[in-house]
This record gives C-alpha cells, sequence and structure tokens, in this order.
C-alpha cells in the first residue's frame, strides 16, 4: 500500500476507533453495570485489533505513520 493510502486507510480506522469510545459513553449512560462491562471488553478486542492491524500491515511498510513509536525493548512508556 502506497504512504497516501496507508494514511487514509489509518485515518478511517481512527475514525473507527472514535465511534467505538463514543459508543462506549452512551451505553454507561443507559446500561446497566454488568451490560456496560460487556460491551466494553467486546469494544475493547475491536480496538485491540485495528491497533494490532496498523502494526502489522501499515507501520511495518510506513513507520511514520506510526505516532507511538516503539524501540526495540517493547514499548516507549511504562504500562
Amino acid at each position: 500500500m502506497d504512504r497516501k493510502a496507508a494514511t487514509q486507510f489509518k485515518s478511517h480506522m481512527e475514525s473507527a476507533v472514535r465511534e467505538l469510545s463514543l459508543s462506549l459513553f452512551l451505553t454507561q449512560a443507559v446500561a446497566s453495570e454488568e451490560e456496560f462491562v460487556t460491551i466494553r471488553r467486546s469494544i475493547g478486542h475491536v480496538m485491540a485489533a485495528i491497533e494490532e492491524m496498523l502494526h502489522e500491515s501499515i507501520y511495518p511498510d510506513h513507520p511514520e505513520l506510526n505516532e507511538l513509536p516503539r524501540d526495540d525493548d517493547g514499548p516507549s512508556c511504562p504500562l
């Protein structure tokens, strides 16, 4: 994928994550605690899959698009 397409793809994925985050605010306001926890867990899995896809499919060819670069020893920020 060329850089322009990769940038557009990443932008769409970031939009999807924003929408998922917004859906959690709605869910928290109207759902039971149990429902919210279940939905939050599911949305977390989807967000993690999106991030993993970016790291495996986009960032190897376009590392400049990764706003959270990692060094060879793992994450650049403590967990």
